[in-house]
């Protein structure tokens, strides 16, 4: 079919915007890829390696110790697989070396370089620990008093997301880590600290199992693996990575769809004589709609097929690009076929469908006024806009240029809005996690070291001032936390969401962030489950306390022993504003103050790459939409452009006429953009709470402002200085080709 010579000659006029549309949809489909990738990727290695090395189903504690020779008995009686873990928590110059004894049936750990110990003298870490660190093989460590020698690095399931403690929201790679020694060693270093580890059969009677340890060994706390975050962040990272790559693959397409349509209805309304013609000759509308939806094809399949070979080519690059929250998997990234031709067809077939629509829509017209060029009716009013103000022809030129082309308009202002946009969400999300470390530390209190004791006491010798703290489950298995203080605390001030003082001693608070992820509110009675007796438990919510950062109910220690079902008058755990003298023996967990700030800054600090690569998304696309709408300015004035020329001005008069015509709405964009950072920087934040992590309330430092404002215009001005070539270019001849006007 002779129409078809066209495509070659139009792409080559066109061609800059091929070529943006076309580095836009590789760009777009990266991201799909890279999350799509490395999601998959983590998934399938998590499976392998917890079934490998057999991950607990939960693990306990309790404040008496279960007998060796009882254990059997109760693996027998309910179908389980139990076994005792004992370990010793020991800092040497503030670093925690968490050194555990080795189990034969549950969470073992997997040598990954180098090789296991066989001499008191030597031991294994884990690999995280010792990557961040600098830490290499045949290195020698202080634990302790004693230095030993490191042969082997190692992973553990239950620590493939490595928490100091369980209710950290962050890992921490750079003060604690993991280490087995010899037995023999093992037990020189006297550890009286003890969990058990617990792996359920298809018949395994798991509530009665809990509630005949409670009663008799007395159950201090108890961690399903599906609450416990340093086994299910590695499945709900990698599952949040594949949504987000379906998020991107469904909408950002649609940014170089917009361009797209934008583009091939400009394009058909200047060849309204040729499509008129061509109707006239006897080419039918499904034959016109065909041929011009043809050009929309080449970015899509282009961009798509290269993508998609990129992405498999560098699928395992790809893939660890997304362990920056783990221990170092050894992962196997590669392309799922069916994903690879997703990322074809879909941002295809959406470009194809609106240029079937766009010239569908100008198809409606009369051939009549095809063959007069006048189908766009309106552009003639235009003319006269300003006709009767004084003012200068460039400003005139510059209001008639938006007026007169909303659609091209349209597209600089999208093109700055999103640019400005993601330079700004990524720089918020980096801003607001930073902040959090303050803001939480702030939230929990004013103390500065915090204990979890191993037993329940009674008197205190130690100082500070006494909680007392358990877990509850509601209705669904959510656990929250329950938290006895008095009125009197000095390191606790409770508010309401309004800010005004709270007595928590008349009955039971709950904090904001439980009343988002549980769904109570004021004046409920709710339902709730001791997970250690399996008790059930009834109260009333009195009101709601400013907190999002712990899922908690807040009473008086005589009512959280009522509702958790612990001894009224005792307690089990201390904060102070200074570190206090108990015994090693006696603490289960000690908090600092500033674990919680550091955990937000090694957050930030793994978050800069990705911090780059959204701010690099965001200058791309606002640098492709600035110049394609520009490009279509520059080829729809041509003959403004010469005449300009014939009529005496200067190059750079000319380019403050054609490509300052839209600056105004550089600043509108930008403005736009603030709020829309903020409403999905907050509803990202809010995503995030289903997957046990705290609420973070978006922040954008005044640093981050400039630096995006500023980035978006350096983008947006480089565009114009791009196309500064095209407008020289220019012959004084355009003027005299077209003079029906």
């Amino acid at each position: 079919m002779k129409l078809n010579r066209r495509y070659t000659r139009n792409i080559r006029e066109n061609l800059s915007f091929y070529i943006s549309s076309t580095v836009l949809t590789v760009v777009t489909l990266l991201l799909y890829f890279l999350f799509n990738i490395a999601g998959n990727a983590i998934l399938d290695f998590g499976d392998e390696f917890f079934a490998r090395n057999k991950v607990e189903d939960a693990h306990f504690f309790t404040y008496l110790l279960i007998p060796d020779e009882a254990l059997p008995r109760l693996e027998e009686k309910y179908n389980l697989t139990l076994e005792a873990q004992r370990y010793i928590n020991i800092e040497t110059d503030g670093v925690t070396a968490r050194v555990f004894s080795r189990t034969k049936e549950i969470d073992l750990y997997e040598i990954t370089v180098g090789r296991d110990v066989s001499a008191d003298d030597e031991a294994v870490i884990s690999e995280g620990y010792a990557v961040k660190n600098d830490i290499a093989i045949g290195d020698t460590i202080k634990i302790g008093e004693k230095e030993y020698t490191i042969t082997g690095f190692m992973q553990r399931p239950d620590y493939l997301y490595m928490l100091e403690n369980e209710d950290d929201s962050y890992k921490n790679i750079t003060t604690f880590y993991l280490c087995y020694v010899s037995d023999d060693a093992f037990e020189a270093l006297n550890a009286s600290g003890v969990q058990y580890l617990v792996r359920y059969g298809e018949d395994s009677d798991s509530a009665a199992f809990r509630k005949a340890v409670h009663e008799q060994y007395y159950m201090r706390s108890y961690t399903a693996s599906g609450e416990n975050n340093r086994i299910l962040m590695v499945d709900q990272q990698a599952e949040l990575f594949i949504v987000m790559s379906y998020v991107l693959l469904c909408v950002l397409p649609l940014i170089a769809v917009v361009l797209v349509s934008i583009i091939i209805s400009r394009k058909v309304k200047s060849e309204q004589r040729m499509i008129g013609t061509l109707s006239a000759l006897g080419y039918t509308k499904r034959q016109l709609m065909r041929h011009y939806a043809g050009f929309a094809v080449l970015p899509g399949l282009v961009g798509g097929v290269l993508t998609a070979v990129l992405s498999a080519v560098f699928a395992q690059p790809l893939s660890e690009m997304g362990l920056q929250d783990y221990e170092p998997m050894r992962i196997l990234g590669h392309l799922n076929p069916v994903d690879a031709v997703l990322g074809v067809v879909i941002p295809t077939a959406l470009y194809v469908l609106v240029a079937l629509l766009s010239v569908r829509k100008l198809l409606k017209r009369d051939t009549v006024l095809l063959l007069n060029g006048n189908a766009d009716g309106g552009r003639k009013r235009l003319r006269r806009v300003l006709a009767s103000r004084r003012l200068n022809f460039r400003t005139k030129f510059a209001v008639r240029s938006m007026l007169g082309n909303p659609m091209r308009s349209f597209v600089v202002l999208l093109g700055v809005l999103l640019g400005s946009f993601i330079i700004l969400l990524g720089q918020g999300f980096f801003d607001s996690i930073d902040r959090m470390g303050t803001v939480a530390a702030d939230t929990l209190g004013s103390f500065e070291h915090e204990y979890i004791l191993n037993e329940l006491l009674e008197d205190n010798p130690y100082g500070g001032e006494t909680l007392l703290v358990s877990s509850m489950e509601d209705e669904n298995g959510a656990a929250f936390s329950v938290i006895g203080t008095a009125d009197n605390n000095p390191y606790f001030s409770p508010t309401d969401v309004e800010g005004n003082p709270v007595s928590v001693e008349d009955g039971y608070y709950i904090t904001s962030l439980a009343e988002l992820t549980l769904g109570w509110h004021t004046g409920d009675t709710v339902t709730a489950y001791n997970p250690l007796s399996m008790e059930e438990y009834s109260f009333t919510v009195e009101g709601v306390l400013r907190n999002n950062v712990q899922k908690a109910v807040y009473t008086s220690k005589p009512l959280a022993a009522k509702l958790t079902g612990l001894d009224k008058g005792k307690f089990n755990a201390i904060v102070s504003g200074e570190k206090l003298s108990i015994p090693e023996a006696k603490i289960a967990q000690e908090v600092l103050r500033t674990d919680i700030t550091d955990q937000a800054r090694a957050m930030t600090g793994q978050m800069t790459f990705l911090l780059e690569i959204i701010i690099g998304l965001g200058v791309i696309i606002c640098v492709a939409a600035v110049y394609v709408a520009v490009n279509m300015l520059v080829t729809e004035s041509r003959s403004n452009i010469s005449m300009l020329k014939v009529l005496g001005y200067q190059d750079r008069q000319i380019d403050r006429i054609i490509l300052s015509a839209h600056h105004v709405l550089l600043p509108v964009g930008i403005l736009l953009s603030i709020p829309a950072a903020y409403v999905v920087g907050n509803a990202f934040f809010l995503l995030m709470v289903d997957y046990d992590v705290m609420l973070v309330d978006i922040y954008i430092e005044p640093l981050s402002y400039v630096i995006s404002i500023g980035l978006t215009a350096l983008c947006y001005f480089g565009s114009l200085w791009l196309l500064r070539r095209k407008v020289k270019k220019v012959d004084m001849i355009e003027s005299l080709k077209d003079n029906r006007e």
